[in-house]
């Protein structure tokens, strides 16, 4: 195992994530239903072109380390759906959703690690992993360049980060309409069946996200190399690729 055990300390966090933290420990029991519900399932579809994407491993011991993993949605369809990776390993600052996640993989997935983790500060060995995801989550993260650079510190020479996020939409069209979905639609949703300031936060992240290319130009300047993104829904959301140079 590539994980750094000693570094399971407690988490020095901001004000930022630390509000960040109480407010998916809040959600955390409705957060997989409400994904859902107000994505219309296509948060699944995504991530699941996100795992189809993941580097072939040739000897099928592959090493995944996904940030933010929320209830384990990225690692659980790892395991179904690529043989290999074998050593799965999710990191989460919300004690809640690793919770869910450790109660839902119990009895099929109980070769999967969970740690409690923030994206600035990893607890994994330098080189360590073949592929580093973070899906819906970088928007949350509050030293966004350090993450990323803790991302390249922990992927192996060649090795891939993946971030599916949501973004501001590049048409202005588009770009109004899921202004109005975000602030008049999700949180009433939201408050039906869960916080509804959790969903009031939702928009207030999405803008707080760079341009595509702006997000570009960090990737290459932190080192990353063969950088490509994927656009759903006008760019509101994307995935980006980016690989550790050898």
């Amino acid at each position: 195992m590539s994980i750094d055990t000693k570094q399971n300390q407690e988490m020095i966090l901001s004000e930022k994530s630390l509000e960040v933290q109480k407010m998916f420990d809040k959600i955390s029991g409705k957060y997989d239903f409400l994904n859902r519900l107000l994505s219309a399932g296509q948060d699944i579809r995504w991530r699941n072109y996100m795992i189809k994407k993941l580097p072939k491993i040739q000897n099928k011991t592959g090493t995944l380390y996904d940030v933010a993993c929320g209830t384990g949605d990225v690692l659980f369809s790892t395991a179904t759906k690529r043989n290999d990776y074998q050593n799965l390993t999710g990191f989460d600052i919300s004690n809640g959703m690793l919770e869910q996640a450790k109660e839902r993989g119990k009895s099929k997935f109980s070769h999967i690690y969970f740690q409690q983790a923030s994206a600035e500060n990893i607890p994994a060995q330098d080189a360590s992993a073949d592929a580093v995801t973070i899906s819906f989550g970088f928007r949350n993260v509050d030293k966004r360049e350090k993450a990323l650079q803790e991302f390249h510190r922990i992927l192996k020479n060649g090795g891939t980060l993946f971030i599916l996020e949501f973004f501001p939409a590049k048409n202005n069209i588009m770009a109004k309409l899921f202004d109005f979905y975000f602030k008049k639609i999700l949180p009433k949703i939201g408050g039906i069946f869960s916080d509804k300031s959790a969903y009031e936060y939702l928009p207030k992240s999405v803008s707080s996200m760079p341009s595509g290319n702006e997000f570009i130009k960090t990737l290459s300047e932190i080192g990353f190399i063969e950088i490509e993104q994927k656009c759903w829904l006008a760019g509101a959301t994307r995935l980006f690729k980016a690989v550790k140079k050898s």
